[in-house]
């Protein structure tokens, strides 16, 4: 069990959401700014670059936070990957390879949808349902936050990109 373990699950589980939103988003753009701007004796690659990539950003820049929000809430993978539990972590230690370095990304440790599970099915916690309801209070409003922010950046780097004012 270990973090690197379950990122790379998540990320596996992810890259064909994230390749087939891309792919849309690309196809999306009208074939006529391509065109004009091939017409214009523009190269291709910079099309790519100046036409389709800022044209695309807006959708993949929504995958992503959907995918996003997919991680956020994915519990069933980080179990078998990540593990059920993290040990203690000492934040006074900065040695990458401790076992209870916050830096070391080769020890286990759990999400917080992992955490809401744990407290609901193990029952060793008196107050387990507060404690469910609040470490679900937290993982709704993060993921709200998480959101608001990608798409104030989203709308950013399109204006950015597009000379959008």
């Amino acid at each position: 069990y270990s973090i690197i373990g379950g990122a790379l699950a998540l990320t596996i589980f992810n890259l064909p959401v994230m390749v087939r939103v891309t792919e849309d988003a690309i196809r999306s753009v009208p074939k006529e700014q391509k065109e004009a701007s091939l017409a214009l004796g523009v190269s291709k690659w910079h099309t790519i670059k100046t036409v389709l990539i800022p044209g695309a950003v807006p959708s993949i820049i929504t995958g992503a936070i959907l995918a996003s929000g997919r991680v956020f809430g994915e519990a069933a993978a980080l179990l078998f990957t990540a593990g059920l539990t993290t040990p203690r972590l000492n934040f006074a230690d900065w040695n990458p390879f401790s076992e209870t370095s916050p830096l070391n990304i080769f020890r286990p440790a759990e999400t917080l949808a992992v955490h809401i599970w744990n407290v609901n099915t193990q029952g060793i916690i008196p107050d387990a349902e507060a404690i469910a309801n609040g470490a679900s209070a937290v993982l709704v409003l993060s993921v709200l936050i998480f959101n608001l922010a990608a798409r104030w950046l989203g709308s950013f780097i399109h204006k950015k990109l597009t000379a959008n004012k």
